[in-house]
């Protein structure tokens, strides 16, 4: 199984200070003691945000390189030293199509549909040129490319758990996939999660032991367990998500610009334990229904906050 998020470090965000800013401009106090209260409130409730970004969803965080690998995988068009023979059957896992130009394959696979094994290619250069060779799964496909590219597209290690297929996936519209081994697993477009239940083998002391996972809470535990994340005590499931990319601006001025959770959580473990940074507004945050909802002052985050604990 290839590594996708790895966090091997403890957030220890209870002693940041944060400073308060209640308009729209990146101008930092210059007393930040001044709303304690505030700043307290500020640096508790992105603390705990923090915390539960890092502790949950770890069933998503393996798919955020799945669009990469995706666009890598499909590349095969631009493969000088072989080309596909069509016609050639795509799947989304559920069903499959043929396409019969690489036109119809790009348009099917903007629709998030992948090669379905196996396939012809002939080959366009050195000894064996103009050999047709049939490739008989993923795998092949995948040595095939990185041949031809001279690179390495997905690497897949030895991590203390393993998956065992076929197991399903979940996508961001709510669609249902099917995969058969840890490529397609990898490579599915807009992959958010598990189709619960799934199951996995463990190595033991004793050997091998196959387990079945039943939840995110329970993958979130197998995961934390094996790369070594430490469980958060008082973690909960965020009511809402921040949308970013968001914008913070440091004690010393420098205008940071957070494009996701892992850049978020980044920036906050590097922070000294005296350092300070206000959040810049508007900013927006979107709750579990989809609707979002535009943060104007310290204040109104504070309420957002709050009201989650309802």
């Amino acid at each position: 199984m290839k590594k996708f998020l790895k966090f091997s470090f403890i957030l220890a965000l209870a002693v940041f200070t944060f400073s308060c800013s209640n308009d729209n401009t990146d101008v930092i106090p210059e007393d930040p003691q001044n709303n304690n209260e505030v700043n307290a409130a500020i640096k508790t409730n992105f603390s705990r945000y923090a915390n539960n970004a890092i502790a949950t969803n770890q069933a998503q965080s393996i798919f955020e390189n799945n669009e990469e690998n995706s666009d890598a995988v499909g590349n095969y068009s631009q493969a000088q030293c072989f080309t596909i023979n069509f016609p050639i059957t795509l799947t989304d896992g559920n069903q499959e199509v043929v396409a019969n130009s690489q036109q119809e394959a790009d348009s099917f696979g903007d629709l998030g549909y992948f090669l379905a094994f196996p396939v012809t290619v002939t080959v366009m250069d050195g000894t064996a040129m103009g050999t047709t060779v049939t490739i008989a799964n993923e795998f092949e496909f995948v040595e095939l490319l990185e041949d031809c590219f001279g690179e390495e597209i997905i690497s897949f290690g030895d991590d203390c758990f393993t998956f065992n297929f076929p197991l399903s996936v979940v996508t961001d519209n709510g669609n249902t996939v099917v995969v058969n081994d840890e490529l397609e697993l990898f490579t599915v477009p807009n992959a958010v999660g598990f189709s619960y239940p799934i199951s996995v083998t463990t190595q033991t002391a004793t050997g091998a032991v196959v387990v079945t996972i039943n939840s995110d809470a329970e993958f979130d535990d197998l995961y934390n367990d094996c790369f070594g994340i430490d469980p958060c005590e008082d973690c909960g499931v965020n009511c809402f998500e921040i949308v970013y990319p968001i914008t913070l601006v440091q004690e010393d001025g420098t205008v940071v610009t957070v494009n996701d959770d892992e850049e978020f959580i980044t920036f906050l473990s590097g922070l000294d334990n005296d350092d300070y940074f206000v959040p810049t507004y508007p900013m927006n945050i979107q709750y579990e229904d989809g609707t979002q909802a535009t943060i104007n002052s310290d204040a109104e985050l504070e309420a957002a906050f709050d009201a989650c604990d309802d």
